[in-house]
């Protein structure tokens, strides 16, 4: 049986709220993050294709994350976007990166900083 996402998380994404899990990161200086948006309405920057689903995928610098309240972009590193279309496609990505869908949470039990 296939991965998926505990209910109550999964009716949190689905009434537009953000979900967010704390994965293995690349290296032990950083913390490692992954959200899923699900916008309230199309991109307003035409360089971003329309999507159902957002799942942004970073990493910050453990010893300055309290430093940078506000500003992580400043100690973001390894960032990346997905942009999907279907739950089918958003647990394909997930499937693909190797991101448990199960440790997916609400963003600040897992002390997620954006």
């Amino acid at each position: 049986m296939e991965k998926t996402f505990d209910l109550a998380v999964y009716n949190r994404l689905k009434g537009g709220g953000h979900i967010a899990a704390e994965i293995d990161p690349s290296c032990d200086q950083y913390r490692r993050w992954v959200a899923i948006y699900k916008p309230q309405s199309a991109p307003i920057n035409k360089n971003v294709p329309e999507h159902l689903y957002l799942i942004r995928d970073f990493e910050l610098e453990k010893d300055k994350i309290g430093e940078f309240t506000g500003d992580e972009d400043l100690i973001m590193h390894n960032k990346k976007k997905y942009y999907v279309n279907s739950e089918e496609e958003l647990f394909e990505k997930l499937k693909s990166e190797n991101i448990d869908p199960g440790k997916f949470t609400s963003p600040w039990r897992c002390d997620y900083p954006l």
